[in-house]
């Protein structure tokens, strides 16, 4: 994606050693600047969400591959089943009422698994094979936790970019929602995902 925050892939590179051949480069997923057949495998971990044309994405994914290549991602389920996520949409949109920021409606808005399954098809991808995936997390600090999606997210750009609420009084706001539904440190939350892998055709 053209608006990657570079720090992301300055934290990807530190998690490996200098003699380990891993090659970054950023790109925008929609018009991959790869030959065509150049990779046995692409993956995708939580990206497809944001792209503006999902079925390009998979077009250019397809071109890449090899024949028989395979191409895993995977997507967050609906809010009903990452309840934090709806909560911390809420709390932030409560600050705003006539303008609330939209970008955590966006991680948990692609979750339907049968028009995916029709694009990957449409796209030239056969073999699909479909996994729902949850799992409890434990949360150590729910200030840290709301500090994060508040601060390390686009909806810090989207309270700044309005005006009129602080951020840390949001993150504060997050944070006490957040405690109030799951209880206090350690805490627990629950997180489900789609997992997809489909091979081309």
């Amino acid at each position: 994606m053209t608006d990657l925050n570079p720090d992301m892939l300055a934290v990807a590179q530190a998690k490996f050693r200098p003699e380990e051949q891993v090659v970054f480069q950023q790109a925008d997923a929609t018009e991959l600047p790869f030959p065509a057949e150049s990779f046995d495998m692409v993956i995708s971990q939580f990206g497809v969400m944001f792209y503006p044309d999902k079925d390009k994405g998979y077009r250019e994914v397809k071109r890449v591959l090899t024949p028989g290549g395979r191409y895993l991602f995977s997507v967050w389920d609906a809010q009903n089943y990452n309840r934090y996520g709806h909560i911390v949409d809420e709390v932030i949109g409560s600050f705003f009422p006539t303008d609330p920021p939209g970008f955590f409606a966006v991680p948990y808005s692609y979750h339907l698994i049968d028009p995916i399954k029709e694009s990957l098809i449409s796209a030239g991808f056969g073999k699909i094979a479909i996994s729902v995936v949850r799992q409890q997390r434990t949360v150590a600090d729910w200030s840290a936790f709301a500090h994060g999606v508040v601060f390390g997210t686009p909806a810090f750009d989207q309270i700044r970019q309005r005006g009129s609420a602080d951020p840390s009084s949001v993150q504060q706001a997050v944070a006490a929602a957040l405690r109030r539904e799951f209880g206090g440190e350690p805490g627990t939350i629950s997180i489900q995902a789609i997992m997809f892998e489909a091979h081309k055709a």
